[in-house]
Formats: C-alpha cells, sequence, structure tokens
C-alpha cells in the first residue's frame, strides 16, 4: 500500500493532516510518500494506492495550482482509473474550472478536472457542522452518517447532481442553496468536510481503504466507533445548531 501526501507544508490546516496520521495509524506497514512543492510528485512515475491533499491558504492554493500544472493529464488518467483521492477543506478547489478570490481581486484557472468553480470571499467565513449519507453509493448504508465540520471563506458552484460526495441532512452542500456536497468521480473526492474526517468516521475510512485495496479496520475501532455513535446522536439532536 502506497500512500502519497501531496504538499503537507502548507496544506495543512484545521488539523487535517490527522487524517494522515490516522491512515498511518491503520495501516503500520504501508508507505507513505510526503511529497513537497519542490519534488516531483511520485503521482507522475507511479501509482499511489491513496493521494491526499489538505486544506491551504488561498496563495499557497494559488502555488499548488501551479505546480501541479505539468502533471494535470496524468492527474486525469489517475481519476479514470479510479485511484482513490481524498482532497479536503479547500484542497479540491485546485481541479477546479476557475477560482475567484473576490476579497484579493484575483481570478484564476484551476485544473480543470472537476466542472466546479469556486467563489472565495475573505470577509464571509462559513463555520458549520455536517451530517449526511454518502450519495449513491451502495455502501452508503454500510458507512453509516458521515459527521465533520466545516470552515471555509468559499462557496462552490456548479453541478454536482450525479457527482455528489454526500446527501447533506444537516448542514450545507456545495453552497447554501445546496443539499449535495462536495464532488465524486469514481474514486476521487472533494469534500469541505473537516475535522478531520477520516478519524471522526471510522467506517468512511474502512470504506475508502477497501475501494484502495486496503480491506483493513480502522484504527483504534472500538473507541472511534463509540465516538462516531454518540457524535450522530448529537447531530440528529434537533437542539443541536448547526
Amino acid at each position: 500500500m502506497r500512500v502519497e501526501v501531496l504538499f503537507g507544508e502548507v496544506a495543512n490546516l484545521f488539523g487535517d493532516m490527522q487524517n494522515v496520521a490516522y491512515l498511518r495509524q491503520t495501516l503500520p506497514d504501508a508507505e507513505f510518500i510526503e511529497t513537497a512543492f519542490a519534488d516531483r510528485p511520485f503521482f507522475a512515475d507511479n501509482d499511489p494506492d491513496l493521494l491526499y491533499m489538505g486544506a491551504m491558504t488561498e496563495s499557497a492554493q494559488r502555488r499548488a495550482i501551479e505546480t501541479l500544472s505539468p502533471y494535470k493529464e496524468r492527474l486525469r488518467a489517475l481519476i479514470d482509473k479510479g485511484c482513490v483521492m481524498l482532497f479536503t477543506g479547500n484542497a479540491g478547489e485546485v481541479l477546479f474550472d476557475r477560482i475567484s478570490y473576490v476579497t484579493e481581486e484575483i481570478e484564476t484557472d484551476g485544473l480543470g478536472l472537476v466542472p466546479l468553480t469556486a467563489r472565495t470571499d475573505l470577509f464571509d467565513r462559513y463555520n458549520g457542522k455536517v451530517l449526511g449519507a454518502l450519495f449513491a453509493d451502495p455502501e452508503a448504508d454500510a458507512v453509516g452518517p458521515v459527521t465533520g465540520f466545516r470552515s471555509q471563506f468559499s462557496r462552490w458552484h456548479g453541478d454536482n447532481e450525479k457527482n455528489a460526495f454526500l446527501t447533506v441532512r444537516r448542514g450545507m452542500g456545495l453552497n447554501e442553496g445546496s443539499r449535495l456536497e462536495g464532488w465524486r468521480e469514481k474514486n476521487l473526492i472533494c469534500t469541505n468536510v473537516i475535522g478531520p474526517i477520516l478519524p471522526l468516521n471510522p467506517k468512511l475510512t474502512e470504506h475508502l481503504l477497501a475501494l484502495a485495496g486496503a480491506p483493513v479496520p480502522a484504527a483504534h475501532r472500538l473507541s472511534a466507533l463509540k465516538a462516531w455513535e454518540q457524535r450522530v446522536i448529537e447531530m440528529e439532536d434537533p437542539a443541536t445548531r448547526f
């Protein structure tokens, strides 16, 4: 099992590098490749089993687009082959058609691999919780409710009615007018759910690892499931504010 982590020196906001820490605990014998901006990505010449990138600042996001641009076609090939990719927070926006940074009065093209756009306003932060279920996935019932949090300056726009990641029961989807969260194409997942999402959702972790060819139990499974069950109860409570 080979896991590549992109740009961890900057793509590490909201504690989401704990997704990687949880994967390391779950997969103690796996090879983890830490790719920095100055490195040639491992995926450029090899097939990772799982590719991860976390949230970052807006300036780092633009640098990530620039750095990954030479590998756009390679990323498309990996998506088409079904490589498991998890991009959390605003990392997925790197793959979008376009990002508008309204506060900075900057517009930039993304890699154009996901047909969505993002609008980022540094004076309009959204903080909230998420309770949802996997969208159009035969394993949705087995995985159960997906929980997490959101803290973002951006809103996503476009049509994800056939490619959503989650159907949101409580919380926000792509934007305030949507009940469908994120983007999923084969095994590529772009989601604004943070938390970090993997240790908060051990069954989801197991689902993604099974897709990557490693059907193993999540680390600290019993305690993680107990915490997840309690979180679901709290988030299903109508008194819980989202």
